[in-house]
């Protein structure tokens, strides 16, 4: 039960809409690089849910072209229990739905972007109905806890994003051209470097609870660094300025990233040389700080092997620039246990500039949370 789904990219835990939008013959640069506009993660209010509560989303994106405006995106909530509980049914259902009854759910359950905001629309909040686990069938198989399950879709575009109801995936994204409102034969469609559209799954169960990861910051090198404290090594405070927000953040604490690109902007301890030869050059110890407590009980894959299982969990890594040696390590093992080596190495960019690092953590039941780390290049 992944939290996030982007179909056809690289990002683990989040799936990116179909061969039809993003292509499937595209040669990829590894996972955990970004370039262009990239969607890392939807973190959850409720990672399980209850009938009728309320369930806010909050959507994790980066855009590597610091003169972009924020993209626009979209939220769609009209797809609960779907035939065998398959994405896809999602199209059928509402292909079959159709028309004005579609437009009606489409207004009712969805958030468009405003075009005059400055803000990106990344976060939203809709209601589970109170009869999403007793309007499905009961479970054939008597161990299994009974649950209701929402998909929520989403659309990222770094231009204009249109409602169009004749495509599959009732959203299009362009480059206004013409001046005239909406997408014309002088537009240009945008493709999957500025185009994401992807769905998350909110599962909901009368008495399991899950919650997101507790990370509370982030190692570089020998450093223990944590929002609004002063740097630490082997527990030890440094003499060095506490960082500022833009430098480390921690989940709705990380804002959109500053434009400036100046390698001065980064304290020194936070500072590299280039690397332009990656053979010959150090790495750096980088990885989030993570609260073990937050590896809980599975308790309803438990009850279906009839042995006590915690939370699958692990950590994807992202940059900006450089180089990570690891994108996906290992937090905790459902059988083993907590894993006290999560770290990755970072390398550095071979210019100099800033670059960003993402640690998103993730469990197998819908939690994630993440934090941001400013790093300079010289």
């Amino acid at each position: 039960m992944l939290g996030c789904a982007v179909l056809g990219s690289r990002v683990l835990g989040c799936a990116v809409l179909g061969a039809a939008l993003i292509g499937c013959a595209a040669q990829f640069d590894p996972g955990s690089e970004l370039h262009g506009l990239r969607v890392l993660a939807v973190k959850k209010s409720k990672p399980y849910a209850r009938p009728g509560s309320l369930v806010d989303l909050q959507l994790l994106w980066h855009d590597t072209e610091p003169d972009r405006p924020p993209p626009q995106i979209a939220w769609l909530a009209a797809c609960q229990n779907p035939p065998a509980d398959l994405f896809d049914a999602c199209f059928a259902t509402a292909a079959q739905t159709g028309g004005a009854d579609l437009i009606e759910q489409l207004r009712a359950r969805s958030s468009l972007p405003d075009p005059s905001s400055a803000q990106a629309n990344d976060h939203f909040s809709f209601q589970t109905a109170p009869d999403i686990i007793s309007s499905r069938p009961p479970p054939k198989d008597p161990t299994t806890v009974p649950y209701g399950l929402d998909y929520v879709l989403f659309a990222v575009c770094a231009g204009t994003l249109d409602l169009r109801l004749d495509r599959d995936f009732p959203f299009v994204c362009y480059l206004e051209q013409d001046g005239e409102p909406g997408l014309s034969a002088a537009d240009t469609e945008l493709g999957s470097s500025d185009f994401i559209v992807g769905y998350t799954s909110v599962f909901a169960y009368d008495e399991l609870e899950n919650q997101n990861p507790l990370v509370y910051g982030l190692r570089w090198g020998e450093l223990e660094l944590r929002p609004a404290e002063v740097p630490t090594m082997a527990g030890e405070p440094l003499a060095a300025p506490e960082l500022s927000a833009e430098d480390l953040c921690i989940g709705a604490a990380c804002q959109a990233v500053p434009a400036s690109a100046e390698p001065g902007v980064c304290p020194e301890a936070l500072t590299a040389d280039a690397c332009p030869e990656s053979s010959h050059c150090d790495k750096i110890r980088f990885g989030a700080i993570v609260d073990p407590a937050s590896a809980e009980q599975d308790t309803a894959a438990s009850s279906l092997r009839s042995i006590e299982l915690q939370e699958q969990m692990w950590v994807n890594y992202y940059g900006s620039d450089g180089e990570v040696s690891q994108e996906v390590k290992l937090l905790n093992d459902a059988t083993e246990g907590w894993n006290e080596d999560s770290d990755t190495e970072y390398r550095a960019g071979k210019q100099p500039g800033v670059a960003y690092l993402w640690s998103v953590a993730h469990d197998n039941r819908g939690g994630a949370e993440w934090a941001r780390l400013r790093v300079c290049t010289r």
